[in-house]
């Protein structure tokens, strides 16, 4: 059973990894290997704090590094075991956006109007 979960976990980190892992702090640190939009931003290849402000629909989700915040938005954030035995992001292979960010304990969804479309020339 734990090598599927393995499995499963090695194909969704394809494009990105994660390292970290939510906090009762609502936060937790995220790797990125390769640049992806959030909103309006694009998040290049590094680490980043990801913070949240509530769990439901109306969300904020904040990726900063060090003191300085990169971006700001809205997102479902949802209490949820993700079946992952650590964090996995999820992307549109097309547009480079961010759409999902699981941790362990915590889903992440990004919605479509958040996205940046990929004729947006960033």
């Amino acid at each position: 059973m734990k090598a599927s979960k393995s499995s499963l976990t090695a194909a969704a980190l394809v494009l990105l990894s994660v390292t970290g892992w939510a906090s009762d702090k609502m936060k937790a640190k995220i790797q990125i290997d390769q640049s992806v939009f959030v909103g309006a931003t694009q998040l290049t290849p590094g680490e980043y704090k990801m913070s949240w402000t509530e769990s439901g629909p109306n969300a904020e989700v904040t990726f900063s590094q060090g003191n300085k915040v990169i971006a700001t938005v809205p997102a479902q954030v949802a209490q949820v075991r993700s079946g992952y035995p650590g964090p996995a992001l999820h992307t549109d292979i097309a547009s480079h956006a961010l759409t999902e960010v699981e941790l362990p304990k915590v889903s992440f969804s990004f919605t479509a109007e958040n996205v940046v479309p990929a004729t947006s020339g960033h």
